[in-house]
Order: C-alpha cells, then sequence, then structure tokens
C-alpha cells in the first residue's frame, strides 16, 4: 500500500519500499518531494540531490497516458537504482576499516606533499595547519569520508530512550565513529574510560573507535586493539589507531 506524505522517510530502505509502491505521476512527485526533504536532513552533497534530479525525470505525453507510464516507470526504476546503489555504498566492514586505516595518507599528501610551485597554495600556508584536538581530527575525518559515504552526517544526534547521545560522525544506522585525540594530560587509564563508557551508549551494531593518538600513551597499540576489539551486547567494536609521525 502507498504511504502518503504525511508519512516521512525514515531510511534509504524505506523510501525504496515507497517509490515501489506509487502508482501514479503525483504520487511520485510527492514522493520525490519527500525523499528531497530526507537527503537534505542528511547534509547531503548537491550532486547527489543533482543526479537524483536527472534520474526521476520523465516526459509525460499529453496524447498517451500509457507512453507516460512507460516513462514513469523507467524513472522509477532509474532512481530505485540509485537509492540501491546509495545503500551498496554503506560501510561494508572490511572497506571501511581500510579507508580508515590510510587516514593518515590521507594527511600526508595534504600536509606533508610539497604543493605545487605555481599553485595558489604554499608550504607556508599548509604548515600552518595543526591537529590540536578531536574536534580538528573529526573535521578533517569527515572530509575524508564524505566523498565515499555521501550521507554521512557529523554531530549527529541519536536519542537512546535513556537519553541523547551525539555521534561525532554517523555514516548510517547501524555504523557510528567516535573521534578520540589523545593529549598531554590524559592519561592511557583516561582514554579506557571513555571508551568503555561509549560503547554502551549506541543502538549501532557496529562502533568504530578511531584514536588519533597524538602524544602516543598508547604503548602497544596491537595489544589495545585485541583487548577492545569484540563484542559487546550484541555490538561489533572496532579500534583504529593512528600515531602520527609530524602533527
Amino acid at each position: 500500500m502507498f504511504i502518503g506524505t504525511g508519512t516521512s522517510i525514515t531510511s534509504i530502505p524505506n523510501a525504496v519500499m515507497r517509490l515501489k509502491n506509487i502508482k501514479d505521476g503525483p504520487e511520485f512527485s510527492a514522493f520525490l518531494t519527500d525523499l528531497r526533504n530526507f537527503f537534505k536532513t542528511l547534509e547531503t552533497a548537491p550532486q547527489c540531490l543533482m543526479e537524483l534530479e536527472q534520474r526521476a525525470y520523465y516526459v509525460v505525453n499529453e496524447y498517451s497516458d500509457k507512453e507516460t507510464m512507460r516513462n514513469l516507470d523507467a524513472a522509477r526504476n532509474r532512481v530505485i537504482a540509485y537509492l540501491e546503489q546509495t545503500m551498496t555504498a554503506s560501510p561494508a566492514d572490511d572497506r571501511l576499516l581500510t579507508i580508515l586505516d590510510n587516514y593518515y595518507l590521507f594527511l600526508e599528501a595534504l600536509l606533508e606533499r610539497p604543493p605545487h610551485r605555481r599553485g595558489g597554495i604554499q608550504n607556508e600556508q599548509l604548515s600552518g595547519l595543526k591537529i590540536q584536538n578531536e574536534y580538528d581530527v573529526q573535521h578533517l575525518l569527515y572530509a575524508y569520508l564524505k566523498p565515499l559515504y555521501p550521507l554521512a552526517r557529523a554531530e549527529a544526534s541519536e536519542d537512546t530512550g535513556y537519553g541523547t547521545v551525539r555521534a561525532d560522525i554517523l555514516l548510517d544506522s547501524e555504523h557510528v565513529i567516535e573521534v578520540k585525540c589523545t593529549r598531554c594530560s590524559m592519561p592511557q587509564k583516561k582514554l579506557i574510560e571513555e571508551i568503555e563508557a561509549d560503547m554502551v551508549h549506541y543502538h549501532a551494531e557496529h562502533l568504530y573507535f578511531f584514536i588519533y593518538d597524538k602524544e602516543k600513551i598508547i604503548q602497544n597499540p596491537q595489544l589495545f586493539r585485541n583487548i577492545y576489539e569484540n563484542k559487546v551486547k550484541g555490538k561489533q567494536i572496532h579500534i583504529v589507531i593512528h600515531q602520527p609521525k609530524i602533527l
């Protein structure tokens, strides 16, 4: 049964379900309005909205309702394919871990590779970009991930039933990234306490702790990962540790 426009889209699978039940042009137009609004709540990149518009366009044949329906069905199938493509771009665990592990390659390419001498960006400008705290790490990590996961959101709030928690980066309902950045005054015990507290706060099945160990307080990263990478109350915990060379 078609769900009218009074019901907001809550997820990509929900959108696909609604789309498959659309029967005419007005329902399709109403659905597209809801889908655009849903994408805007996710801070979707403009190119994604443009792609949606291109796929949703169809020609109305004023002389043939049958031809119009064929065109509408083709447009619907194009939008479904796009939404399903978006879902398959959701994090596969191994792929996401590889991407997070390669974060420092992004920093090296951005900050340590000399810019072209004829460019407007020069070494003096890049040298002024320093990671001071976890907000800086989160900002750069979000920029690094956004092209790969267009529906990712930063500082996304979630109502857990007993309070509201705010995810540093929400990739989808089942994949959350918590960013940590060590500081001089932070002992390893404090970092562990923060991680253990965060483990129970989220409903997401996969929780990724992205630890930018700026002060290198984790003496044995592999042992640290082995201890905390496990299942906790039905959740899979992933630990990613970066100990920078320069920043």
